[in-house]
């Protein structure tokens, strides 16, 4: 914008030369070039594009077919606004472009025309010859949509009911701020308010959706016609979803081995931002489409919920008691309360069928109806194995195969049995927490890495619209939302190409990762217990996955007694050791092991102070250096031949130049490699000996920062559970931060003496690890510390709780049982991290062939019905044909493209599946846009966290 506001003024002086004429006024029509035809006329609108200022005669010749434009007229000072009926533009339908009629016939010469650009008044003729069609016909015909059946006196453009649908759509843009910009667009260019027509938008655009709905639909190419619409119909079924006999196998429950794979994904919620005022009556104001897209059909739904009128809301889990109140309150005056909503869990389309009024609360009666309808397939009307997210499910799904009894035979689930339920991710944490796990997204099998909250995003698309329709009538409220909800599914399928691909390549990705983590932390915790203990651990896993009354490997049974007191007596116990260190406390005897044993120790002091006296701290790091540097004079008799000069004040005068915490103490890690290798610097067998102490050094501090991380995971989960109140949460944010202080100071440590051995070995130090503790060492191996790192589903355990020294027995190391059963619980969840990102990667393989295979099935559908209708009019004949051509077309270029795009990515998630080492993977180029995903992934963060620095 800065550069073109140097340009401003010269865009302002070209709009004020189009007020006038260039000099081409009162001339000859330099379009038919003859004398007494004065070029004093021009057209407004752009559709005229290079007209320029011509006559009259002109002007009216060559709007024929452009009749809904603003023309204005050279006064000879100014431009003023004309119609072109003035002008004496006559319109006649039914006879084609510039067509005569000799039996011509008008309604009224104010007949009303509604464009993007305004309304307008024009002289309207219809064909009045034998046999012609009627005058709702002749404007159809033209493109224009009559305001009603019988002698109609307004009509709208179709271009205009594009605009307004998608705009309603798309944006939520209510009719009544279209109408009120197309008559100030009136206002600005004829000075005078137009003809109210407020209403007949209403009615036109509710039609239009419908009948565009039945298009898509295919009702027009069936003889049946709109009549036979069954329920569900019009709605558009999701491609990713199974359709037996379609895109999965007809007898899909006899695969045993893939049958997981064909379950449908259902998740379902209320919304009570949807809600209706007491306006008008379903009787004056009757739905479309009842029953035949996304709304249950309102009568059989009506007699089932009379038959519950007394059953009171569900109870609720937990925190969302306070929520469920206010949704309750408020409602006088309301003929609905909300709707509940049933989508695909996975795709987020919603269900056919899959949206229900809400009449009081949130009701089993309701839910169920809804949940029913919405778990046959569309197509094949097969009742699909399900598995249904729902925030409360754990309140709804007790007795639910009892109440299904209790549906009608439209809403009855057949085989409740084949419903596995869960509880959606983020709302997971809400719930109380023990007996849950059953419901976990997490650690349930089969059901890769779904989420179960895109019923809560699809929600955010349709509650912009919730203003306008709560004031509409039933029907109208219905027909809107159900064309809403269609074009949601439509947007959402056009998405599936770039959104499966982003969704297949993150799964591919942390399909390797998770995998690796899980090899190596089964690695780490075979070295701490026996074969028939991790053996033991898989039994309980698979026994739970099948029979959830078994014991739940992912819920604590031993649980840490640790209070927020003995947090702080463990730390005034620390401190005490701390304060009863001497200088005594070093290794007495003059060794090479003493030698280095000091240089640690002296090291360790001018790191950390703690709550000692500065200055008596300093006394003792000084005479320890004075012991150290005879020691030195010992083990590195030559060792001032390889200092610089600037360095030799470290030797000489280190307590009287400069503070001894910034003495150098030259140990051999300290020397740069040449140093370290001359024969004179240190005698022979001294690099040894400090190799050893620095390793043993970095084993004893990541037992010290183990036993810190979970000192801080006992306090958090203790904060989080029992503190409350200003006063309560600052003493407990203090101890807390002393915690932290000792994590950060053993990852500190950890780096320094890492750093060091790396200087005496070099790349042979292969038994200590190469990562950093910046990030993932920052957490304890307990779910608890989910408040400060990445959701479960893509975290990963820290080296830490499974590194050991190899020649000690790793098995001494756990004789703490609250510790042992934290480490079971993450080898289980590890694992489940693992097989979830496995299955995603299986699942969606399996989606991105089902979409393909739907759209080469819906070509086919297509192509089938071109000749539908034998005995239509040639002129429907032919446009039946010609549209069956068309989307049977549109759906076979679909699957060629995806089939094309798709094959490398599908192909390298097999091959990830099959366990094909890296080396021989293929390779894919993909461009991904991954925006606007939907039901996907329960916790999303940046993939640009801090790095794993080297240390």
């Amino acid at each position: 914008m800065k550069f073109w506001r140097g340009f401003s003024q010269e865009y302002l002086n070209q709009l004020l030369i189009l007020d006038g004429t260039s000099g081409a006024a009162g001339g000859q029509c330099p379009r038919c070039q003859q004398d007494d035809h004065v070029a004093q006329f021009r057209c407004h609108d752009n559709g005229c594009f290079g007209l320029g200022l011509v006559c009259q005669e002109c002007l009216v010749e060559a709007h024929e077919n452009c009749p809904l434009h603003w023309v204005e007229q050279w006064t000879g000072q100014y431009y003023k606004v004309v119609t072109l009926a003035e002008l004496g533009l006559k319109l006649t339908l039914g006879h084609g472009s510039g067509g005569y009629c000799a039996y011509r016939h008008t309604t009224t010469k104010d007949f009303v025309v509604l464009h993007t650009n305004g309304v307008h008044q024009v002289d309207m003729g219809f064909c009045g010859c034998h046999g012609s069609d009627a005058p709702r016909n002749q404007l159809l015909q033209a493109s224009w949509w009559p305001s009603t059946p019988d002698s109609p006196q307004t009509a709208i453009s179709f271009d205009l009911l594009r605009l307004t649908h998608n705009a309603n759509c798309n944006g939520k843009l209510p009719t009544w701020d279209l109408w009120k910009s197309l008559e100030s667009l009136t206002e600005e260019r004829l000075g005078i308010t137009p003809p109210n027509r407020y209403r007949v938008i209403l009615r036109c655009i509710r039609q239009w959706r419908f009948l565009q709905m039945c298009l898509n639909a295919g009702r027009g190419h069936d003889a049946s016609g709109i009549a036979g619409t069954a329920n569900g119909e019009l709605a558009l079924a999701c491609p990713a979803c199974p359709h037996p006999g379609i895109n999965i196998p007809r007898d899909y429950l006899s695969d045993v081995t893939r049958r997981w794979l064909y379950r449908m994904f259902k998740s379902t919620d209320a919304n009570f931002r949807l809600r209706n005022a007491m306006v008008s009556t379903v009787e004056r104001d009757p739905p479309l489409a009842d029953g035949m897209a996304y709304f249950v059909a309102s009568e059989p739904y009506a007699e089932h919920i009379k038959k519950f009128v007394s059953q009171d809301e569900m109870s609720n889990c937990s925190g969302f008691a306070a929520l469920y109140l206010a949704n309750i309150k408020n409602v006088k005056g309301l003929r609905v309360s909300g709707v509940t909503g049933v989508t695909c869990a996975r795709h987020g389309c919603w269900r056919p069928n899959g949206i229900g009024d809400l009449q009081r609360g949130e009701r089993f009666c309701n839910v169920d109806y809804v949940v029913g309808t919405a778990s046959r397939d569309l197509i094949s009307k097969i009742e699909l194995e399900s598995f249904l997210t729902y925030d409360i499910v754990c309140i709804y799904y007790p007795n639910f195969a009892d109440r299904v009894r209790l549906l009608p035979p439209e809403a009855r689930i057949r085989n409740p049995e084949r419903f596995q339920v869960a509880i959606p991710k983020f709302h997971f944490w809400a719930h109380q927490p023990k007996d849950h796990a059953r419901y976990s997204l997490n650690f349930l099998p089969g059901v890769g890495r779904t989420n179960g909250e895109v019923v809560e995003q699809n929600w955010s698309h349709s509650n912009r619209a919730a203003a306008q329709t709560k004031v509409m009538g039933p029907g109208a409220r219905q027909d809107t939302l159900d064309d809403i909800f269609n074009y949601h599914n439509m947007r959402t399928i056009k998405a599936f190409e770039r959104v499966f691909a982003a969704r297949l390549v993150d799964a591919i990705k942390n399909a390797s990762i998770h995998s690796e983590d899980f090899k190596n932390f089964d690695e780490g915790m075979t070295s701490l217990f026996t074969g028939e203990t991790l053996d033991g651990w898989l039994q309980q896993v698979t026994e739970w996955e099948t029979d959830f009354s078994k014991p739940c490997p992912y819920e604590p049974t031993v649980r840490s007694k640790l209070t927020l007191n003995e947090v702080k007596l463990q730390l005034q116990k620390e401190e005490q050791l701390e304060l009863s260190k001497t200088p005594e406390s070093v290794v007495p005897e003059s060794s090479a092991s003493a030698f280095i044993s000091l240089a640690l120790q002296i090291e360790d002091s001018g790191a950390t102070y703690q709550e000692l006296n500065i200055q008596k701290q300093r006394t003792v790091i000084t005479r320890r250096i004075w012991k150290l540097r005879g020691l030195q004079h010992v083990y590195m008799p030559h060792l001032r031949e390889y200092l610089a000069t600037d360095q030799l004040k470290h030797l000489d005068a280190p307590a009287d130049v400069i503070f001894p915490e910034n003495v150098k103490l030259f140990l051999l890690s300290h020397l740069s490699r040449e140093n370290q290798t001359l024969p004179r610097a240190c005698k022979e067998g001294l690099p040894d000996v400090e190799t050893q102490l620095r390793e043993a050094e970095c084993y004893d501090v990541l037992d010290d920062l183990r036993r810190a991380l979970r000192t801080r995971s006992a306090g958090l989960l203790f904060q989080v559970r029992n503190v409350s109140g200003q006063t309560s949460t600052t003493r407990a944010e203090g101890h807390q931060h002393r915690v932290l202080i000792n994590v950060n100071l053993a990852k500190l440590r950890y780096r320094w003496s890492r750093n060091a051995l790396f200087l005496l070995k070099g790349h042979e130090a292969a038994d200590i690890r190469e990562r950093g503790l910046i990030y993932v060492g920052a957490t304890g191996p307990s779910s608890c510390d989910a408040l400060t790192s990445q959701g479960e589903g893509r975290r990963e355990i820290s080296w830490i709780w499974y590194s050991f020294p190899a020649d000690v027995d790793a098995r001494s190391q756990t004789s703490d049982a609250a510790f042992n059963k934290t480490l079971k619980i993450e080898w289980c969840k590890s694992r489940a991290r693992m097989l979830r990102w496995r299955e995603e990667v299986e699942l969606l393989l399996e989606e991105m062939r089902r979409v393909v295979a739907f759209a080469q099935w819906k070509s086919a559908w297509w192509r089938q019905r071109v000749d539908s209708l034998p005995n239509a009019s040639p002129h429907l004949q032919e446009g039946v044909s010609a549209r069956a051509l068309t989307c049977s077309d549109r759906e076979l270029s679909l699957a060629e493209r995806l089939g094309s795009v798709w094959a490398g990515l599908m192909t390298l998630g097999q091959e990830i599946l099959a366990d094909v080492p890296a080396a021989h993977l293929t390779a894919v180029e993909v461009e991904i846009d991954a925006t606007a995903e939907q039901g996907y992934d329960d916790e999303r963060e940046d993939d640009d966290t801090l790095p794993d620095d080297e240390i």
